[in-house]
């Protein structure tokens, strides 16, 4: 496998996120975010255009010019891949910016997957096929893609435990292996679901295998919806203004989410 071979091939994985630690004070002059498109191509960004696709052969969709001068972010849907001006290097991974401790190549692709991805209302999802837990006045509603055995859902669900007045929508959604899958299909067809899917969660008492003749077709309905709405990971939470949050965030930042959806 060549090096060119190489690096295509990691146009096709995600990006994974840099924990940087918020500084104490912001950063002096701090260098700008990355600028967005501009309304046409320089004649050298249109060159560093055609000779990336000529000699990696894929589609470019956008050359921006990053804050440091001579490099340029090379997009190709929402993969990222940075160049110098003339095509002649180029190389992937994030680029952090260590004086606002800013990863600025996520951010990047964060803006570019919420732009991309497609949206959810909340009313448009087949609510019946998740499981209903109502605590307090029920009056926020979040919907959440999760599978039994992912330990980043279980963080969520004792994030959850904090909040309140809220109505969650859980959509199983096993995606880890056939055993998740086995999990996933005793909580639904257990007597009480919300119930079975707590225990488990938080208790870490497994579920006991549901009765024979119980339809649950529903699971592998959840999984189809999943990958039409693009949902990639567990936890993915969508809260009632369509924002779409992946991961294990906290009950602070559940409480942020709730009240900007209003």
């Amino acid at each position: 496998m060549n090096r060119l071979t190489v690096l295509f091939l990691a146009l096709s994985l995600p990006i994974g996120a840099f924990a940087a630690t918020p500084a104490a004070t912001p950063a002096p002059d701090a260098p700008p975010a990355m600028s967005q498109k501009p309304a046409a191509l320089t004649p050298a960004e249109a060159e560093l255009k055609k000779t990336i696709e000529e000699r990696l052969k894929l589609t470019v969709d956008e050359i921006t010019p990053l804050p440091i001068a001579g490099l340029y972010e090379v997009r190709v849907g929402t993969k990222l891949i940075y160049s110098d001006v003339k095509g002649d290097y180029v190389f992937t991974g994030n680029l952090i910016d260590l004086r606002a401790r800013v990863d600025l190549t996520a951010e990047r692709v964060d803006a570019l997957k919420e732009s991309t991805l497609p949206k959810v209302k909340l009313a448009d999802l087949p609510l019946n096929s998740a499981i209903k837990i109502v605590k307090g006045s029920g009056k926020s509603q979040i919907a959440i893609f999760e599978d039994p055995n992912c330990s980043y859902c279980k963080r969520l669900e004792h994030s959850l435990e904090s909040i309140s007045d809220v109505t969650l929508y859980v959509f199983l959604y096993p995606v880890l292996g056939d055993d998740s899958v086995a999990k996933s299909r005793a909580i639904w067809c257990a007597k009480d679901p919300a119930k079975a899917w707590s225990t488990w969660m938080m208790n870490g008492s497994a579920p006991t295998a549901p009765a024979s003749g119980c339809n649950s077709a529903t699971i592998d309905q959840n999984v189809a919806l999943g990958k039409k709405l693009d949902v990639s990971g567990t936890p993915t939470l969508f809260f009632s203004n369509g924002k779409r949050v992946p991961g294990a965030i906290t009950d602070e930042e559940i409480g942020k989410m709730i009240a900007a959806a209003g």
